[in-house]
């Protein structure tokens, strides 16, 4: 009797079981960043940060390069998705030629490889629409520093900014910083994790 063909060995399971903690602490994190900025956010209006010379302007263009980001990222999250479907499209073809020769012991093997190597496949698409987000990030991570800096220093060089709207600036360019920092390092563990997961698809496919 042939082994069952979809199913994975223990130490490729482990590894998709990494990579879906990963992913779920990636959609958490996004979710805590959007929150702590908001609020950040807030803090500055309501401390009046749009009456420090020259800080509606750098808050405009910070929130243009956040805007551009994001929509770079969905592209690029686009592009991924669009690769992964025509892979997954040969991976159900894999499947159903597994159903035809379902019995036949010699093409149940060949079928099963083909399966894990298709699988492997899918991984380097996602690995390689991931390089692509964290290239943006990095990218882009950069420019939204530089701008999150810029209302920073004017709060701070404004003789009359308040304590708590300097203290409310400090905090919204410390947590900017550290969230697209976490955010770019959760995709590249992602990214490390399915290169591992590929890697052990492809050894077991050799077995």
């Amino acid at each position: 009797m042939s082994a069952a063909p979809v199913l994975f060995n223990s130490v490729v399971k482990a590894d998709r079981a990494v990579v879906q903690s990963e992913l779920a602490k990636f959609s958490v994190d996004i979710a805590y960043c959007s929150t702590r900025l908001t609020a950040d956010t807030r803090a500055l209006n309501k401390a009046g940060v749009k009456g420090v010379t020259g800080a509606p302007a750098l808050i405009a263009t910070l929130k243009s390069d956040i805007s551009m980001m994001r929509t770079a990222l969905k592209v690029d999250r686009l592009t991924q998705e669009a690769n992964a479907l025509t892979q997954e499209a040969v991976i159900k073809l894999d499947i159903r030629q597994i159903l035809i020769d379902k019995k036949n012991t010699s093409a149940e093997t060949t079928d099963h490889a083909k399966l894990l190597m298709d699988r492997a496949t899918l991984q380097n698409v996602l690995i390689t629409g991931l390089s692509t987000r964290i290239d943006t990030r990095m990218t882009d991570e950069g420019i939204i520093t530089t701008a999150a800096n810029a209302v920073v220093a004017a709060v701070q060089a404004d003789t009359g900014a308040s304590v708590a709207l300097q203290a409310a600036a400090t905090k919204f360019g410390d947590d900017e910083s550290a969230c697209l920092t976490k955010l770019a390092t959760d995709l590249t563990n992602i990214s490390n994790s399915r290169t591992t997961l590929m890697n052990d698809l492809t050894a077991e496919a050799s077995m």
